[in-house]
């Protein structure tokens, strides 16, 4: 055991979502036990604050490190981004001390079971992400333009995507996948950037993307893969359920004023 993990109570030193996270942390400060759990780290221009386990002990944790702000104690000033458990206590105050806004609710979900084939999944295809980039760039300012995801970041596994059928190089869908840590030396898959076009939405094409992006990651020897989508879109969550997913954590986040997803 090594890195973030050694100063972990031992509960989480095995939680699939921690796990995941181990190498964006460095070594965080940590507070909590095996209940629940607070980590601040600060890989940047500030402190990026996760709450895990129970929301009750939770909220308490998270007064505390909001007292440390105001009293220019802890590590957490300014705070880019905080997410806790949702269900969890934000009063007013806590949140002008870490000078935060509510941003989102969103769900983590994994799987470790290879997905049935879906119909249109014949028509997925591997992309050739230093050929195709562009490609891949434009189908994802029409189809998902608030993420985050490019098929150019350091730690992108692969790219798939379904052609539109014109045969002018226009991909319909894109979904993509980054290397996460795991148990021991072992590497998940995490899928990110999916997206498909407007009008071509309806025939599966979100569905065959995700299936052979999952198929890939288990085949590959990942012991589990994970995505991360908003709590209230049902029909994303009805696809990856269908396709083995299930929801591991569920998260409130908070944010600077302005800002629309969590910092890079």
């Amino acid at each position: 055991m090594s890195g973030p993990l050694e100063v972990l109570p031992p509960r989480w030193r095995q939680d699939r979502f921690v796990l995941s996270e181990q190498a964006l942390w460095g070594t965080p400060v940590v507070r909590g036990d095996d209940e629940a759990l607070m980590l601040v780290a600060t890989p940047g221009a500030g402190s990026v604050v996760r709450g895990l386990g129970a929301p009750e002990r939770v909220g308490d944790l998270l007064d505390e490190v909001a007292c440390d702000v105001a009293g220019k104690r802890g590590p957490v000033h300014p705070t880019r981004w905080l997410s806790v458990p949702r269900g969890t206590r934000t009063s007013s105050g806590t949140l002008a001390s870490l000078r935060l806004t509510h941003v989102s609710e969103w769900d983590w979900l994994t799987t470790s079971t290879v997905p049935r084939r879906v119909a249109a999944e014949s028509a997925v295809r591997r992309l050739d992400t230093t050929a195709e980039v562009a490609a891949v760039r434009d189908c994802l300012r029409a189809a998902n333009p608030g993420t985050s995801a490019d098929p150019a970041g350091p730690d992108e596994v692969a790219w798939w995507g379904v052609d539109d059928g014109t045969g002018e190089g226009v991909l319909a869908g894109v979904v993509g996948a980054t290397a996460r840590g795991g148990p021991g030396d072992a590497v998940t898959w995490h899928l990110h950037g999916l997206g498909v076009r407007p009008g071509l939405r309806g025939a599966g094409v979100g569905s065959a993307l995700v299936a052979a992006a999952t198929r890939a990651g288990l085949e590959a020897g990942a012991p589990w893969v994970s995505l991360g989508m908003y709590a209230d879109n049902d029909g994303a969550r009805r696809i990856y359920e269908r396709l083995g997913y299930r929801t591991w954590a569920r998260f409130t986040s908070f944010g600077p004023a302005g800002v629309q997803r969590p910092p890079d």
